[in-house]
């Protein structure tokens, strides 16, 4: 019986640092599946005068929302603000996932650039890749005191193997409840390669977060909580995540 569970540990450890390493030759397959699918297609042109004044109709709605939005800032401060992430995953004696990140929020709008930054030990040894996670543009749909919920669409940039670049959607939520230190959230993000139908990565995390830090414009939070993610639609990566939220608003 003994025998038989440290086979099994054995096994599990190996599976366990070879992983960074076949993230890295999924990544460098499906860019040679790309290339090799990038003359497959059609293109061509037309017009429509229609197209214009959809354009347009949807700026002044879109100018319209900003502004219902931006007119609430007094009850709802926090949606003109900067974010500070530090935070680090750690899953011990296998993954350390350092995630800094920054987010800029006026009213509809948010920019959000992440690097994520993955260490695998190996027992010994140390292989690592990361990516740089720019969410272009999120909507804040819903911005209340206690609540913000967004979408979002941006770039995925693999910094190892071919260095591709893929469409990257975001869906999360923030709490704040009233007249309470405590809080939390969730985003869940897909990465999706349309060349070759390949997911190069998917996320979801959760997380806890209590302010001990209130002075002028400044706010402070601890975070305490997970994430996943899945490479490739085969390599998983989970970890526990810590550090902390500075928030000027």
């Amino acid at each position: 019986m003994k025998t038989r569970l440290l086979i099994f540990l054995l096994g599990l450890s190996f599976a366990s640092h070879a992983q960074v390493d076949q993230i890295k030759s999924q990544s460098s397959s499906n860019a040679t599946r790309s290339r090799s699918s990038s003359g497959e297609g059609s293109s061509g042109s037309g017009g429509n005068g229609g197209g214009f004044w959809f354009v347009l109709r949807s700026f002044q709605l879109i100018g319209a929302w900003q502004g219902e939005k931006l007119s609430h800032r007094d009850s709802v401060p926090q949606m003109v603000s900067l974010e500070l992430m530090p935070q680090i995953a750690v899953q011990p004696s296998s993954y350390y996932l350092a995630l800094p990140r920054i987010r800029g929020n006026w009213g509809l709008f948010s920019t959000d650039v992440r690097y994520n930054y993955l260490l695998q030990d190996n027992g010994g040894s140390w292989s690592d890749l990361s990516t740089v996670d720019w969410q272009i543009l999120e909507l804040n749909l819903v911005t209340t005191r206690s609540v913000t919920g967004r979408i979002g669409a941006g770039v995925l940039r693999e910094r190892f193997g071919a260095n591709q670049s893929f469409l990257e959607w975001t869906a999360g939520v923030q709490i704040f409840p009233r007249q309470s230190p405590w809080g939390g959230g969730g985003e869940f993000r897909y990465a999706k390669d349309h060349t070759t139908q390949m997911v190069p990565r998917r996320e979801f995390s959760l997380h806890l977060e209590r302010q001990f830090l209130q002075s002028g414009a400044w706010h402070a939070s601890w975070i305490l909580g997970g994430v996943y993610q899945k490479y490739y639609e085969s390599i998983t990566v989970w970890a526990i995540q810590t550090g902390v939220t500075f928030r000027l608003y």
